[in-house]
């Protein structure tokens, strides 16, 4: 296993990452964030999404030719523990078992 770190919001270090790449059998999109802020602001949102939803969507698609090559598998590591307020906003159901009922 070879970690790679990179910004996933930044499309020239997600392309740099995929050039220097021989080989790939598993592709593991682990970045996240959770930013507890005012979830009225739009950049607050924009940050969420630009991280969370676009960031593994634009590494999936820059390794797919390697992964596709090899018959590779993609792992997305997900957290449905984001922000009430977030999921409020969106009108996600979701359940998270450190906090009571609702």
């Amino acid at each position: 296993m070879t970690p790679l770190t990179l910004d996933v919001t930044s499309v020239s270090e997600i392309q740099r990452a995929a050039d220097d790449v021989d080989s790939l059998d598993v592709l593991i999109n682990n970045a996240g964030v959770a930013i507890y802020d005012d979830l009225s602001n739009f950049d607050v949102i924009e940050q969420h999404l630009a991280v969370n939803f676009l960031g593994p969507l634009k590494v999936t698609q820059a390794f797919l030719p390697l992964l596709s090559r090899s018959k590779g598998a993609i792992v997305n590591n997900l957290s449905l523990g984001m922000p009430r307020a977030l999921q409020a906003l969106f009108k996600i159901p979701s359940f998270d078992a450190s906090l009571p009922p609702r």
